[in-house]
């Protein structure tokens, strides 16, 4: 049994409420990034399982979480549901390692860990970084803002 991690578990809590709240809301949104069934794996479960397998840093959690809300600030027509999360949060994590780690891994790797094929992950990566506008530099001073928010609302400790 793999042991708990705060950080995930309070991201994961953070996007589970916000999931809860747009399913509700029963929008019909197709993207490339929308499945036409919700996956099975929790949020928690695909963090842990990308955590595992990528050995990123925990920096790359919250980048990723960032990039989620740049996303949406710059996208208001993208709702992030049960159908979509994972491929969104699997992309957000994989170009905050690519972006911020000094190791990262092929496109196969990523694919085979999200549990998708490697053409859809290039499809997705490039379809990605155009709604990011390719703006993925994340100053100290908002990753600080981000970090003592998580903080808060995990009362958790970052190394």
């Amino acid at each position: 049994m793999q042991q708990s991690n705060p950080l995930l578990l309070t991201i994961s809590n953070i996007l589970d409420e916000i999931i809860k709240e747009t399913d509700a809301l029963e929008i019909e949104y197709n993207s490339i990034f929308h499945a036409n069934k919700a996956p099975s794996i929790t949020i928690y479960n695909y963090l842990q399982r990308i955590a595992k397998y990528t050995h990123c840093s925990e920096q790359c959690f919250v980048i990723a979480l960032i990039y989620l809300d740049r996303l949406q600030e710059k996208h208001t027509y993208l709702v992030l549901n049960s159908h979509c999360i994972h491929r969104f949060l699997l992309l957000s994590i994989m170009t905050a390692i690519k972006f911020q780690d000094d190791d990262y891994y092929k496109n196969e790797f990523y694919a085979k860990v999200g549990g998708i094929n490697v053409k859809e992950i290039n499809v997705l990566e490039q379809e990605y970084l155009e709604y990011m506008d390719y703006q993925l530099f994340v100053d100290d001073q908002q990753y600080a803002i981000y970090e003592k928010r998580l903080l808060e609302f995990g009362e958790i400790e970052m190394p």
